[in-house]
Parts: structure tokens; C-alpha cells; sequence
């Protein structure tokens, strides 16, 4: 599963200090499993002895993280705590039997991550001291989801960032920062009967239902991330490979424009494009975690005090 370390202009706990959640989040992912799993079984009976296959877990997940959740919920026990609050009662035995009797394996590891997927918006969207008001949409976001479950943990995402270049906010698409490159991705969300036809110019044609639309060149907004990420590194002396794609994963882009040395991906070679991804064996480097924490300094961040923390400040006055 990989990092999501920003979400548009919202606060994050990598900000703060990168290397040690990301530590934390393959730390606490893998204690999670083994927690659940271990309920799992007790409760329909299993042999606790009996050894999940290391390779089930990180085929479908990719070496994922686990129970952010519980760090997040852990932050604010402390909050409450300190202000003289009982904390919700522990999940009973029988809570569990509910919770985990009938499922499958399959079902059991779409619960793990749907767990995962919900503390990574929370981390996403709240530092220690701060938070931000996040979208909810984000909680549906398909796109956001499949990035998140199927990109190894050595990934790390910045999903829709704004940064700050000169005076003025720009808007970004989506950053990808893997050991050895960074992928600027435009998403073209298109119906399954969609054809993407590409061009040099400012437009493209999408053909669907017998009809023909315009959209904006996605390669415009590619073009503008790699300059505005070409000039950071520039001027910290950081070198770092830069690929640009355009990712349509319902649809078939048609390209034909020459001279784009921009990859498409569509439905058609999806899964061969992101099982390479999902297939590099580096683990997460020094030079991909001083790009990242680079990326970052340039990020907008609109956040406030947490609730919790001026509740707080507030009894002490």
C-alpha cells in the first residue's frame, strides 16, 4: 500500500517528520494484519497454528501499511485524557465474534484495508497540532483508492497538491515518487465507451455514444508540473528521473500526436503498466525521501488548531 503524504493543500503528518511515520505506518500496518487475523481465525475456529503464506498479504497488498487507525485514535485518548474524559470501553470478545464470524479471507482483507484507506485520509488531513477540513468525496475516490492498495509501499502519492510558485497557487495533478522516478499523472476520466483522440494543440477529441466532445490536452497540465518540479530540484541539486503519463483507466486513448513523449495508459495496457510499478524492488531511498520532503516544502498547507488542543488550552486559562 503506499504513502499518501499530501492531499490538496491539507495538513499532513509527513510535514513534520517523513521518514519516522512512514516507519510507523509499515510498522503498524503489519501488526494490524496479524491482530485481525489472529481474531479472525479464533473466532470461525481456524488452527491458530496453521502459517498464512507471507506472499498472500504482500501480493494483494504490496507490503502495505496497517493501523494508522490506531495511532490516530491513540493521539486522541491522550487528548481526552488530559482532560479528565473516560475512554470508550475496550471491544468485547463477543463484539469481535460479530465483527469477524462468516467472513472470508477475501472479505477480511477488504475490511483491512478499508481500515488502512480511512486512517490514510486521517493522516492525510491532520497533523498533531493542526487539521484540515477535508472533502469527503475523497472517501469515494475509486481512483485515489486503487493508487493507494495496488502501488507498493515504496510509492509515495501526492494526490492533487497545490503549490506555491512566485506569488500565485497552482493547482497540480498527481505526483508519484518511487526509488528511482517521479511520475506526473493526469487522470482522464472518460466512459467505458470512450476514445480519446490525442493532439498536439490545446484540445483533444473524446468520441462516445455516437458524439464528440473537446477537453483540454491533459499534456498542458503535465508540461507545467515537470517544469515548476524541474525548477525545485534545480535549485536544490537534486537529480531525480521525470516521466509523464496520462492515465484513462476506463477508456482507449488514441495517440497518434508525434513527438509526445508523454506514456498513455488506458484499459488496454493498464495492468502491464502498474504490475511493472508494483514489481520494483527497491526499498524507499534516501534520495526519493529528500525529493519528496523537497515537494513538500513548496506545498500550500490551509489548516487550524485542533478542536481537541483548544478545548484544552481553553480549561487551562
Amino acid at each position: 500500500m503506499a504513502h499518501l503524504i499530501k492531499l490538496e493543500d491539507y495538513t499532513s503528518r509527513y510535514m513534520n517528520d517523513m521518514q519516522r511515520y512512514l516507519s510507523r505506518f509499515s510498522r503498524l500496518k503489519k501488526e494490524r494484519w496479524e491482530s485481525m487475523k489472529r481474531d479472525w481465525r479464533k473466532v470461525n475456529n481456524e488452527n491458530a497454528q496453521e502459517p498464512l503464506q507471507e506472499e498472500t498479504l504482500e501480493d494483494w497488498l504490496e507490503e502495505a501499511g496497517e493501523g494508522f487507525f490506531q495511532g490516530a485514535v491513540n493521539r486522541l485518548k491522550q487528548f481526552q485524557e488530559r482532560r479528565g474524559k473516560k475512554e470508550e470501553p475496550a471491544q468485547e470478545a463477543d463484539d469481535r465474534s460479530v465483527f469477524y464470524e462468516g467472513k472470508s479471507l477475501e472479505q477480511l482483507k477488504d475490511m483491512f484495508f478499508e481500515e488502512l484507506f480511512m486512517a490514510q485520509l486521517r493522516w492525510a488531513s491532520a497533523s498533531i497540532l493542526e487539521e484540515s477540513r477535508m472533502n469527503p468525496v475523497y472517501k469515494y475516490d475509486q481512483n485515489l483508492r486503487f493508487l493507494l492498495r495496488f502501488l507498493p509501499d515504496n510509492y509515495l502519492i501526492l494526490y492533487y497538491p497545490v503549490f506555491s510558485v512566485g506569488s500565485a497557487p497552482l493547482d497540480m495533478d498527481i505526483i508519484l515518487i518511487s526509488p528511482t522516478e517521479i511520475i506526473c499523472l493526469s487522470c482522464l476520466s472518460g466512459d467505458k465507451n470512450s476514445v480519446f483522440e490525442t493532439s498536439s494543440g490545446r484540445y483533444w477529441n473524446e468520441y462516445v455514444h455516437k458524439s464528440r466532445h473537446r477537453i483540454v490536452n491533459p499534456v498542458i497540465s503535465l508540461n507545467r508540473m515537470s517544469r515548476v518540479i524541474q525548477s525545485i530540484f534545480q535549485e536544490q541539486s537534486l537529480e531525480m528521473e521525470l516521466q509523464r503519463a496520462v492515465w484513462s483507466p476506463s477508456s482507449v486513448i488514441d495517440h497518434r500526436a508525434p513527438g509526445m513523449k508523454v506514456e498513455m495508459v488506458d484499459k488496454r495496457n493498464h495492468d502491464a503498466w502498474f504490475e511493472k510499478r508494483k514489481r520494483t524492488p527497491s526499498p524507499i531511498k534516501k534520495n526519493q525521501l529528500y525529493a519528496a520532503e523537497t515537494l513538500l516544502q513548496h506545498t500550500l498547507t490551509t489548516s487550524f488548531r485542533r478542536r481537541e488542543l483548544m478545548e484544552d488550552m481553553e480549561e487551562e486559562d
